[in-house]
Formats: structure tokens, sequence, C-alpha cells
């Protein structure tokens, strides 16, 4: 078989496959929508993995299509927007783009298609996220009733409610994308594919203007929680868009906080342990932790004592 039917065949059966995962989500109902939003990008990182971007497009568009024809609105954007992540992943992998770039990049990703899951919803059915609050806030106050408890004030603000939720789906969308690459990849592996390792975490050197410009989204989310804009669509992105910028410095500010409890204090588990640990008891310590480990020079004099401990002591500290 040439190279140009080779292509098309391979192509042919990654639809047929997304294809498959569609019409099963149909024919269950939705029942396991969840589970199956973890499968979508599967058959597109597979194939762009070989034939790259560009390969991957004509793919893309004939999945995009797929769906429409087995889907709901609904199901559609998940699927539409999996089936995009999947070409985006596949596609650094094809480019041998660094592994723990890739990884970032696949949870950012998931992240933001997770929030605007968000706005679809709301454009699509009505649902706004003041309807979620009020919701959220009803089964709470039943919660607390039902436990003998009195309510405390501060968790049932509009404000707080919205931060929670928009925090969690936020999260959500991480873990997702997480699952997503590891799953990819165990795959990819079974297939023979070669997959590159990725480096340490460590070792990663985010752009500093991305710290900049999560810093700008945080201080802008605050100020306008303060004196929110007459228009809730503007409002509702100001506060997705903040909370996505203060996630990010959280997570460059947990991993900074690891590495420097590493080198200083020789914590490995218990490192691990105190940065989860800070995210909760001080988190906008370890944001502004984060700040300073994405646009400061710090980072990487943390990594090089890491390595001067690594050469003098032979192994991996």
């Amino acid at each position: 078989m040439n190279k140009q039917a080779l292509k098309l065949t391979t192509g042919a059966m990654a639809t047929a496959i997304f294809g498959a995962l569609m019409l099963f989500n149909r024919q269950t109902g939705a029942m396991f929508e969840d589970l199956l939003i973890f499968l979508y990008p599967i058959p597109m990182v597979s194939y762009a993995a070989m034939y790259g971007f560009r390969g991957g497009a004509p793919v893309l568009i004939a999945m995009s299509l797929m769906s429409f024809l087995f889907g709901n609105l609904t199901s559609i954007f998940y699927a539409v927007t999996q089936a995009g992540i999947g070409l985006i992943f596949g596609g650094c992998l094809y480019h041998k783009v660094d592994a723990t770039k890739i990884m970032f990049t696949v949870m950012a990703l998931s992240a933001v298609v997770s929030l605007l899951n968000i706005v679809v919803v709301g454009f699509l059915f009505g649902i706004r996220l003041d309807q979620e609050v009020a919701e959220m806030r009803t089964m709470m106050i039943e919660i607390f009733e039902q436990a003998g408890t009195t309510v405390p004030e501060g968790i049932l603000t509009t404000g707080y409610l919205k931060q929670m939720i928009v925090i969690s789906i936020t999260v959500f969308g991480m873990l997702q994308g997480f699952v997503v690459y590891e799953v990819s990849l165990m795959i990819l592996r079974r297939l023979r594919f070669p997959v590159q390792k990725p480096k340490s975490i460590f070792l990663y050197y985010p752009p500093k203007w991305s710290g900049y410009l999560a810093l700008l989204a945080f201080v802008s989310y605050g100020l306008r929680a303060a004196n929110p804009v007459a228009n809730e669509t503007v409002q509702n992105m100001i506060l997705m868009v903040g909370i996505l910028g203060y996630i990010y410095l959280i997570c460059f500010g947990f991993i900074g906080m690891m590495l420097l409890l590493r080198v200083h204090f020789r914590m490995r588990v218990a490192g691990v342990i105190l940065s989860i640990l800070g995210i909760f008891i001080f988190p906008y310590l370890e944001m502004l932790l984060g700040v300073i480990y994405i646009v400061s020079s710090y980072h990487r004099r943390l990594v090089q004592a890491l390595q001067d401990m690594q050469d003098k002591n032979g192994a991996v500290v």
C-alpha cells in the first residue's frame, strides 16, 4: 500500500472510531458522556501524531461533520472541541515538541474548553451562572440544615460561590487534560509509536510575559469584583479569565515551592505535601511565589542549585 492510500485509510479509520463513540453516546442517551469526553480526542491524537497539523485538519473537519449526524448541540460542542485538542496534541507530537510543554498545553486547553462550556450552555439553554449559584446556595443551605449546623455567611455570597464554581470547573478541566494526555500516550506506546519521555517539570521555563498577563488578569478580576460591569456576559468573562490567571500562577507557585523546599530543606515527599497544603492555607502567598518563579531569575538559580546537588551526590535529588 502506498503512503497516500495508507494516509487515507488511517484517516477513515480514525473518523470511523470517532463516529462510533458519538453513536454509542447517542444510543445510550448520553449516559456515559462524561466518560466519553476523555476518549473523543484519542483518534485525532493518533492520526495527527503520524501526519501532523496539516494532515490532521481534513480529518478534524470530517469528524466535525460526523458529530452533526450523531449528536445534539451539547455533545457536538464536546466532541468537536475535544477532537480539536487531539489535533493540537498529536501535531505537537509529530513536530517533536517537548513533552512537558505538550502536557501543559493539553491541560490548559481542556481548562479553557471547560470554561467555555459555561458560556455555550448558557447561550443554548438560557442557564446563566447566577442561576447555578442560586441552586448551589439552596443545596448548601439544605445540607447544613440537615446536619443541624449554622450556615457560615461568608460562603453563601454570590461572589464566593461564583469563584468556587469557576475554580472547580477549571480544575476539573485541567485534570481531564492530564488524563487525556496520559491515556493517549499509553495507547500510542502500545501502538509502538515513538513517544519521547517528558523531562523534569522543574526544567520547564514558562515565558515571562505569561506571568505578567496572568497577574494582570487576576488584578482586573479583583477590581471588577468590587465594581462589577453592567454587562453580565463581560463580567462573567472577566471572572473566568481572572480565575484562569489565578490558577496559572498557583500552579507555578506550587512547582516553585516544591523546588524551593527540595533545594534548601532537602524535602521531597514532605515538600509535595506542604506545597499542596499551601494552596489552601496561604494561596495568595503561593500565587506570589508563582509570579516570582515565572518572571524572575530565581527559578533558574534554584534549578542550577538542584543540578549542583545532583552532580555532588551522584543521584537524582
